[in-house]
């Protein structure tokens, strides 16, 4: 039989193939007419004797039937990658700061297909960092109100993402309960809120978040691995330490019902990249406690064990001084000078140079010569932070050494006396 097709075609659509072909029509026939050239071309190749045209002429006619799938079709036909392209150039004349001819290029694109959902997003986007508020919800309004119902959700999504960028964070967790709805899980929704009030820095709120967005034990699945990662990291950060076990105990309690190795090797990825991070600022007591987790999850693992035995002898100075710091009695000349060693010593280098950045030289300049302070603090250190001491007592030794030598007896005597 004649046609359009020859023997070796693929079943798959190539790039220059034309479906108004393989259906033995033009581009300009009318919608209805479709179905009446699909039905022609069906008895010309049956699917009995021609399975590979056949699936190949449903193909066509599953796109041209469709009025949106159809108009779609013929948008990329006529114009190919130009969209794609325009959008592009869109998005590069804003970093540059070029909203002038970001706008210009995305009404070209907008002439092209005045539907496109990623045009109208850009559009949107131009508005918002323009702060034309206005107009970024009257935009983002009608993506929600015509797009497909599966897409709502992506929309939403899209909208708060777009707010919080920039800074927004009320109102994108304005966007979150007025698009709730829309988000299919619950989780999704307080994981939005977390971010949220972790961004604008209510970290109480949403630690409170957590606790009411997480589902019990016997329901976690790796899908609330971020919540629960979060929460540690939250307890951590108000110093919460008597919940830790609690969260401690929902991670065990979902490593042990993880059945796919794939999902169980995300796990223990997460665990060992967020100690990472703590041992990389040099918070080795919130390390210590990931790596226990991790060490926990995986019983054999020696490498893991290893880290763990070196991080906790790093975790118990970690402890001490942090209490140190906080301590009223010891002199804040003396607080300055170990947190000054322990960083060199144990943070990477960008994190130190960003505390000498912030190191309050002036003041140590003011506070070197307050020699009985200096010493008061260096004997609160020995009697209760040994571990500290014991690590830096050549260097409190040296400064003590320096700070006694304009003591008068009187001073000299008291200090005997608190030794």
């Amino acid at each position: 039989m004649g046609g359009t097709f020859s023997g070796n075609r693929k079943s798959n659509a190539q790039k220059d193939e034309n479906l108004y072909k393989l259906l033995g029509t033009r581009s300009n026939i009318g919608q209805d007419r479709i179905k009446g050239k699909y039905i022609v071309k069906l008895r010309e190749f049956p699917p009995e004797t021609h399975p590979d045209e056949f699936q190949e002429i449903r193909r066509a006619y599953e796109t041209l039937k469709d009025p949106k799938k159809r108009k779609q079709y013929d948008l990329t036909r006529r114009y190919g990658d130009k969209i794609d392209k325009a959008l592009e150039d869109v998005i590069y004349s804003m970093k540059m700061g070029n909203y002038k001819k970001a706008k210009k290029l995305l009404k070209f694109a907008e002439e092209i297909d005045p539907s496109n959902l990623a045009v109208k997003v850009v559009k949107a986007e131009i508005s918002l960092e323009l702060k034309e508020f206005e107009q970024f919800y009257s935009l983002m309004d009608e993506i929600l109100e015509n797009c497909d119902v599966e897409d709502k959700e992506a929309v939403v999504n899209i909208k708060v993402n777009l707010l919080s960028s920039r800074g927004y964070w009320d109102k994108a967790l304005e966007a979150v309960e007025q698009g709730k709805e829309y988000i299919e899980k619950i989780i999704e929704y307080h994981r939005l809120r977390i971010m949220l009030f972790i961004n604008i820095g209510n970290i109480h709120q949403a630690w409170i978040e957590i606790k009411e967005g997480l589902p019990p034990t016997n329901e976690l699945t790796i899908d609330d691995l971020y919540m629960l990662i979060t929460w540690l990291n939250l307890g951590i950060e108000l110093e919460k330490w008597g919940d830790l076990s609690k969260i401690g105990n929902y991670i065990r309690k979902l490593s042990s019902d993880i059945i796919e190795e794939e999902e169980l090797a995300i796990l223990k990825s997460k665990l060992l990249e967020e100690a990472d991070i703590y041992i990389e600022h040099a918070s080795y007591r919130a390390a210590d406690i990931f790596l226990l987790l991790l060490s926990q999850v995986d019983q054999k693992d020696i490498y893991i064990k290893e880290r763990r035995k070196k991080t906790q002898e790093l975790a118990k100075l970690d402890m001490e001084i942090s209490r140190a710091i906080k301590d009223q009695e010891v002199f804040t000349y003396v607080q300055v000078k170990l947190l000054n060693l322990y960083l060199q010593e144990y943070s990477a280098p960008q994190y130190y140079n960003e505390y000498l950045g912030d190191y309050p030289h002036d003041m140590m300049n003011e506070m070197e010569y307050m020699s009985e302070e200096i010493v008061h603090g260096i004997l609160r250190i020995k009697k209760k932070y040994p571990y500290l001491y014991k690590k830096y007592k050549e260097e409190l030794t040296e400064l003590f050494n320096k700070s006694t030598e304009g003591l008068n007896r009187e001073q000299r005597r008291q200090l005997r006396l608190i030794a």
